[in-house]
């Protein structure tokens, strides 16, 4: 059953984006692994309280994600966004080639959950 939640909420945040992806790539990206897990946990829940997930949606919980008030997730754009590490229960640091660092932190890459990674693949 995780899993075709998972299946649900990918085709919903990249179904109403197919134009916008085609264009541009994007995601979603966090600070870190565990906060990577935060950001689609959140989609999670709020699917399971019935509401459609959407980009904008997405973008409002990516938003208010902050330490203060610096960001902790942000969303990035990029024509060749790979993965370039992997971490925490199997997070995924994300890079456009010859950016790597998404946040001021001289470590921090931008992360993605595992599931995430695979939707956004299979949407190209």
């Amino acid at each position: 059953m995780p899993y075709i939640r998972t299946v649900l909420i990918a085709i919903s945040l990249f179904a109403a984006t197919s134009v916008a992806m085609a264009e541009n790539q994007h995601l979603f990206v966090c600070r870190s692994p565990l906060l990577a897990f935060d950001f689609w946990n959140s989609l999670h829940d709020l699917q399971n309280k019935g509401v459609k997930i959407t980009p904008q949606i997405a973008q409002e919980i990516c938003d208010g994600m902050k330490a203060g008030t610096d960001p902790q997730c942000i969303r990035i754009e990029g024509e060749n966004l790979k993965p370039v590490a992997s971490g925490w229960q199997g997070a995924i640091a994300m890079s456009d080639g010859p950016k790597k660092v998404w946040f001021r932190y001289p470590d921090s890459m931008g992360w993605i959950h595992p599931d995430y990674y695979v939707s956004f693949v299979n949407k190209k």
